[in-house]
């Protein structure tokens, strides 16, 4: 509990806690535009690469404080920030198939996901697997993940150092248009490489899964940005360990701008007075009662992890918090009322909560810092069986901090996830859900 008389003791129901790992690193100077920091996967080999600064999960960038931890390979690469996003634009064009990279050459099961915009010409995409890049068109050893405005296809290929060979494609029914968004997520686990696109906000998903012979599989590499004849653009990038191996469990992404909560879709709020503001896209409470107000997306998810940025528009203070709830179940209007996980920040903390009608917060950690008022800060949260990881890190840079909590007992194996606040206006953009 923060404060006296702030929240109530669970009682009776208290968890014991089994496991308890508060992680705090300086990661990045906190002009940079993207953070690291450790959630190693059990089956990940990460160690310091030389050529990129980023060596661990979760990897975000936000390209509002430009993108010095990309390495390009041809191209004309510049950032651009427009109502508060950045975007990392490569304007050049041509057939030299234009790269950007990052992260670690020994990352091997991850989700990779992020908006990309073609923006003249043929295609764009996300790079995975990436080992050995340099200036050319297929001068890299991994996969492209792309999207086609020509023939309007999600399209996924290998390359071998100067041979590039298609594994997989699907007509995409709603079609790709020059210069808007769409969001493309990759996950790769093993040798089995699910692809998923939707315009972004729509859910509206093309897939396609592919799995790789052992003879010719790449199964360790960075991430990276591609376009091939033409011009594109790049946001909200970011990279969580593990994933999934199939399309049973479809991806979630919201970037907030409709008239409607979660974009159209089903999900009720507890609490409040929601807005949006679609040229931002972004959505805002402004607490009426202060107590715990939740919007709450109409699905559920076992095992998974949720992203999103959230900034407190009021004071940040030590008594109120804003951010996510994860395995949501039995949602009420009032200050707990709800059965789940929250993970949120205070004006000094990195709050991981347990509410079942009730609060008990086995796990939290003091931020490096605390957030200024307006300040975007991304938070990361994994959930796998009764184990939460929660990561916070300001938006454009800095030093993150992570806190993970092993519940002896979690109840409930699926819930919803949602967006709460406590005592303080917030906002929150670009919310994404994947299965692990």
């Amino acid at each position: 509990m923060t404060t006296a008389g702030r929240r109530r003791p669970w009682g009776a129901a208290v968890v014991a806690v089994a496991a308890l790992v508060v992680v705090l690193v300086g990661v990045l100077p906190s002009t940079n535009a993207a953070y690291t920091q450790v959630f190693r996967h059990p089956t990940d080999t990460v160690s310091t690469a030389a050529d990129y600064t980023p060596t661990d999960f979760p990897y975000r960038d936000s390209f509002s404080g430009g993108a010095p931890e990309w390495k390009t390979y041809g191209g004309c690469w510049s950032t651009v920030t427009t109502f508060g996003y950045g975007k990392y634009l490569e304007d050049c064009g041509g057939d030299g198939g234009a790269k950007a990279v990052t992260g670690n050459p020994a990352w091997t099961d991850y989700t990779l996901q992020g908006d990309v915009q073609v923006n003249s010409g043929a295609q764009a995409g996300l790079l995975f697997r990436v080992t050995q890049p340099a200036v050319g068109a297929d001068a890299f050893r991994g996969y492209s993940a792309a999207i086609t405005a020509g023939d309007q296809s999600l399209v996924l290929s290998r390359t071998d150092g100067g041979t590039s060979t298609e594994l997989a494609r699907k007509s995409i029914a709603s079609g790709i248009g020059r210069g808007n968004f769409y969001h493309v997520v990759v996950q790769a686990v093993g040798c089995t490489f699910t692809v998923w696109q939707t315009t972004v906000g729509a859910n509206t998903w093309t897939s396609l899964t592919y799995t790789d012979p052992p003879e010719t599989c790449h199964t360790a590499g960075a991430i990276g940005l591609r376009d091939q004849s033409g011009t594109s653009g790049f946001r909200f990038v970011s990279a969580t360990t593990g994933g999934t191996t199939g399309t049973a469990t479809e991806p979630w992404n919201s970037t907030l701008t409709t008239g409607s909560f979660w974009d159209g879709s089903p999900g009720t709020t507890y609490g409040g007075t929601w807005t949006f503001d679609g040229q931002r896209e972004t959505i805002a409470d402004d607490p009426q009662s202060g107590q715990g107000d939740k919007d709450v997306l109409n699905r559920t998810w076992t095992d998974m992890t949720m992203t999103g940025d959230v900034r407190m528009t009021g004071r940040p203070t030590a008594g109120v918090d804003a951010g996510l709830v994860v395995r949501v179940s039995d949602p009420a209007v009032g200050l707990d009322a709800l059965r789940g996980w929250s993970v949120a920040i205070s004006g000094t903390r990195l709050k991981v909560g347990r509410q079942q009608y009730g609060y008990y917060e086995p796990a939290g950690a003091d931020l490096s810092r605390g957030p200024v008022q307006n300040e975007w800060w991304h938070l990361t949260v994994a959930v796998s069986g009764c184990t939460v990881t929660a990561t916070a890190a300001p938006s454009a840079g800095g030093t993150a901090t992570q806190v993970t909590t092993t519940f002896s007992n979690c109840n409930a194996s699926t819930g919803a996830v949602g967006l709460r606040t406590h005592g303080v206006t917030a906002e929150w953009r670009n919310v994404a859900v994947t299965a692990n």
